[in-house]
């Protein structure tokens, strides 16, 4: 009888056609669910319970049930056989494949970023960053985010949305422990915390950090600092005149953007001024948009676009005033008088040329602190010098005085016959009074200093002293490591032992390390070009550099990383190729995956813990190999596979 008519051998043949027919049909419909989900679009319609083949209904059955369709109809024979042939229960198109789908979807990216996380030369560190935000539903979803590090580079990965039923600091707290365990991650390996400052995350005793601390000692608290950024700009604006000035602004957003035919007006306007103006001067952009609530970058955007509008946004409010025709309604005409006298108020322009001339210092330094790249010591550096540049602005009237020659040319514009003072009497309570010889004496002393010196009051209260970990991490930078002193010393080895493979001998590596980089003219300045930098391989026993925190932080979620220590790779003595061939041939004997060669750490690099697991799975392997395969000497094998295990361990 010929082997290939035997009843078990077609009945498996057409088990696997049968399988593999199954999968294709699934590739495609995954295919379609990423397709939507890589593009944000919602995978439902109005109803969701057809058939994707019945073209009698007349209503949306949503982008992925179309997108299924038209892929299909596209030339995918084996996906539209199923779709024809399938029964009603088994198209797996319904709302409960499509859930389990995702489900598959989000464990097999969970699954990949834990293992770029544990496949880290130096250890399973990681930092995590996380906040609260309300979906469509009004359910409080708590975003995780996890940062580490690939290739020596730092990469930030949202892990999960959580929904958050209750947000006290304990609950909270819970649910973050929960995501990371059940996605494999040991929270013992965590080195960072990243939130934002409400009383239930950043409390000092029974806070979410302060709990999650307790159960994690290593994993330090920080304060997001482009979120403190935000209120130090904030905070400094609560000078009475430039409050106003914001409000104004805001107010004027929100008059073009719920109207239509007011906003064709002042498109009419910028049409208008832009035909008597040559090309490199036309005004680019048409529409005026309302101040972010929570993005101060975006702010300054807004800021620089009613500067460059401010004629077209004048002759606007001016012909909606005016009237002439009576095409406008009582309430517009109102507000755009209201508005016009605002803007073209001689307060209302000293401050705004003064808000717009600083924040033009922390606009780039904003928008670094809500990107990934950016470690915590570049980070504070840059504030360092922001800070500074302001306080040394404090004593410099020049800087003023262009602010003043912008702001009188603002008013050349508005026709208003120049900058003026605002009427004064001997006790004003509800604005400045202060004594002026002139207008600009005046304005310096009501709004230019007082704005100044709360940015400075502000940045001294929320970056008066870097972080602790930040100084730590400073001291062992190749730039600044003329700079360590004893008691850094003695500060990192307090802190790091439980990281350093030989603490004991630390304070000899660490000269070791001085004695490389001072040989050098060109060293590095950040923790990522130090880790990057190809000279790191030159190092003997790097042991105790760390990566204290490898840090930016955002608003939205941003958080500091991992902390780790470099050590340099030797191969141990264990290393024979005889074993790895060997020990291949049993692996694929038993259809497993084979290794190209034992660990590369030194044998005294494990934990007792490691090393006891690894003689114990090598020994197995070794009796395995060999009592089925090799048929000689059992000696001369066990010989050619042991380790040199100290006798000690």
């Amino acid at each position: 009888m010929r082997p290939e008519s035997r009843i078990y051998i077609n009945t498996n043949a057409r088990g696997d056609t049968f399988i593999a027919k199954n999968r294709q049909i699934l590739k495609s419909l995954i295919k379609c669910l990423e397709f939507c989900g890589r593009r944000g679009l919602a995978l439902r319609g109005h109803r969701d319970d057809d058939k994707i083949q019945d073209n009698t209904q007349d209503y949306n059955i949503g982008n992925y049930k179309e997108l299924v369709k038209f892929r299909a109809e596209a030339g995918d024979s084996v996906l539209d056989d199923h779709l024809k042939q399938c029964a009603k229960n088994a198209s797996y198109t319904s709302k409960t494949s499509q859930n389990e789908l995702l489900a598959c979807i989000k464990r097999f990216i969970q699954q990949t970023i834990v293992d770029e996380v544990k496949a880290q030369p130096l250890g399973p560190h990681f930092g995590y960053q996380c906040d609260e935000v309300s979906d469509a539903s009004n359910w409080e979803q708590l975003g995780i985010v996890i940062r580490y590090l690939r290739d020596g580079s730092p990469v930030e990965k949202l892990l999960e949305f959580v929904q958050a039923e209750e947000t006290t600091d304990s609950a909270l707290c819970g649910l973050i422990v929960k995501a990371l365990t059940d996605a494999g991650l040991d929270i013992q390996f965590g080195r960072a915390q990243t939130m934002d400052g409400a009383g239930n995350m950043s409390g000092k005793n029974l806070g979410c950090a302060a709990q999650f601390t307790r159960l994690s000692p290593r994993t330090v608290y920080h304060y997001c600092a482009s979120h403190n950024l935000n209120l130090v700009l904030c905070k400094c604006c609560n000078v009475p005149e430039i409050q106003l000035m914001l409000d104004s602004l805001k107010q004027l957003g929100i008059f073009f953007k719920y109207s239509p035919k007011r906003s064709r007006c002042l498109e009419k306007a910028v049409d208008e001024i832009n035909s008597n103006r040559d090309v490199q001067n036309k005004i680019t952009k048409q529409k005026f948009k309302v101040f972010c609530e929570t993005r101060w970058c975006e702010k300054i955007t807004t800021l620089g676009s009613f500067s460059t509008m401010y004629e077209p946004i004048i002759s606007c409010l001016e012909e909606i005033s005016s009237n002439v025709g009576r095409t406008w309604d009582k309430k517009a005409v109102i507000d755009a008088k209201g508005l016009l006298t605002k803007i073209t108020d001689s307060t209302f322009i000293v401050s705004f040329q003064t808000v717009h001339n600083f924040f033009g210092y922390v606009t780039g330094l904003s928008r670094k602190l809500q990107g990934s790249t950016l470690d915590i010591v570049e980070g504070y550096k840059m504030i360092d010098t922001v800070k500074a540049l302001v306080k040394s602005t404090r004593d410099d009237e020049t800087e003023f005085d262009n602010v003043f020659e912008k702001a009188t040319a603002m008013a050349e514009v508005a026709d208003i016959g120049g900058i003026k003072a605002p009427r004064r009497c001997g006790r004003q309570t509800q604005r400045s009074n202060v004594p002026a010889d002139n207008v600009q004496v005046y304005y310096r002393r009501a709004v230019f200093l007082p704005f100044l010196d709360s940015m400075i009051q502000q940045f001294e209260i929320r970056f008066g002293e870097r972080a602790v970990s930040v100084v730590r991490a400073l001291a062992l930078i190749p730039n600044n490591i003329h700079q360590t002193t004893d008691e850094a010393i003695d500060d990192i080895i307090n802190y790091y032992e439980v990281d350093m493979p030989f603490p004991d001998s630390f304070r000899q590596e660490f000269r070791l390390w001085k004695e490389l980089w001072r040989v050098q003219n060109e060293k590095p300045t950040t923790l990522t070009s130090t880790l990057t930098d190809p000279r790191m391989n030159r190092a003997v026993t790097v042991d105790a550099l760390m990566f204290d925190k490898e840090a930016s932080v955002t608003t939205d979620t941003q958080t500091s990383c991992s902390q780790e220590s470099l050590t340099d790779y030797s191969q141990s003595s264990c290393q024979k190729e005889e074993s790895i061939y060997y020990l291949n041939k049993f692996l694929e004997l038993n259809r497993s995956k084979p290794v190209s060669c034992l660990p590369t750490k030194r044998w005294t690099d494990y934990s007792s813990k490691s090393k006891n697991m690894y003689v114990n799975q090598i020994q197995l392997i070794t009796d395995s190999v060999i009592e089925f395969v090799f048929p000689f000497d059992t000696d001369e094998v066990k010989t050619s596979l042991s380790l040199d295990v100290p006798s000690n361990r």
